[in-house]
């Protein structure tokens, strides 16, 4: 009778784990990236806002309309 190999010694268990462990590698990565990204638009948005803490008229909120408005600019990357 031959004996069988434990699943653990066979190959295509190791290929499994190597692939689950990509797999939580580049999920790791993936998290980190967009909570660096989310950071930095939360630093750059707080920045631009702490200097206009009253309210605005009508006529005041018409004449920010009429200029340029690079606040609501979307970076393009």
């Amino acid at each position: 009778a031959q004996k069988a190999n434990p699943f653990y010694e066979e190959w295509w268990f190791l290929v499994v784990i190597a692939l689950v462990g990509l797999i939580f590698i580049l999920l790791l990565v993936f998290v980190l990236i967009i909570r660096g990204q989310s950071k930095k638009y939360a630093k750059k948005s707080d920045s631009g806002n702490g200097s206009k803490a009253t309210a605005l008229s009508h006529g005041e909120m018409v004449s920010l309309d009429e200029g340029s408005f690079p606040a609501l600019e979307l970076n393009n990357r």
